[in-house]
């Protein structure tokens, strides 16, 4: 999940490159459009063109039946990436060199009978104010791009979390029109089942969700029950 190589059936054009960076509240960044995808229950997805890089960077919004802090507890736990997402063979965890920041390593299986990528992805949490949580992510080492960097971002949204989902990925020049669209069709299934394991975990194990919990305070530093 901590940048997979990245479609929806709705694809919006980015307007500029600068809507993460607002002072908004990410609802109030979209457009009415946008906004009624949202509350049927479906993604949007917008597709920035990046200068002298073959692949766009996407950004990914939905909404969640949770709050989110339960979104960020789930996302936060690399370890777990392996029971939920496609492709993911092997995740673990190298390095903890802050409360806030982890190494971890990752093991995905490759479209088209090619190798398996590993990559090692440095990861950090931040609480920038309440019930807000940005988790992001840069990748070390990888086999498949020279780049690769993103962030989500979950605010509250009345009795729901959203959240904002960007990836960037640079990939190495001999594989760009060969992954491209396997790539993004994977990050887009992936954060569909970010937003499905969080659910379940609510609904099915809730004392899974509450020790994940507990690992976002003690990483942003928060009360211990604060958010349980």
């Amino acid at each position: 999940m901590k940048c997979h190589l990245i479609v929806s059936l709705l694809l919006f054009p980015a307007a500029t490159g600068s809507l993460l960076a607002s002072n908004l509240p990410l609802w109030e960044r979209l457009t009415p459009q946008q906004q009624m995808v949202l509350n049927s229950g479906k993604q949007v997805v917008l597709e920035e063109k990046i200068p002298d890089n073959p692949w766009p960077k996407l950004t990914i919004y939905q909404l969640v039946k949770s709050s989110s802090a339960d979104v960020a507890a789930v996302f936060w736990n690399s370890e777990l990436d392996t029971k939920y997402l496609p492709n993911c063979k092997s995740a673990r965890i190298l390095d903890r060199p802050s409360h806030d920041v982890h190494k971890a390593e990752f093991i995905l299986r490759m479209p088209l009978f090619l190798p398996e990528e590993l990559y090692v992805s440095r990861i950090a949490i931040k609480n920038p104010s309440e019930h807000v949580f940005e988790i992001s992510w840069k990748v070390l080492e990888s086999r498949y791009s020279t780049e690769c960097k993103g962030m989500i971002r979950i605010e509250p949204h009345g009795d729901l979390a959203f959240f904002s989902y960007e990836n960037f990925v640079k990939p190495r020049s001999n594989f760009a029109g060969l992954l491209r669209w396997p790539a993004q069709a994977t990050i887009v299934d992936s954060v569909k089942a970010l937003v499905r394991q969080v659910e379940t975990e609510k609904q099915k194990n809730p004392q899974l969700l509450a020790s994940q919990l507990q690992a976002v305070e003690q990483a942003v530093g928060l009360p211990p029950g604060s958010l349980r």
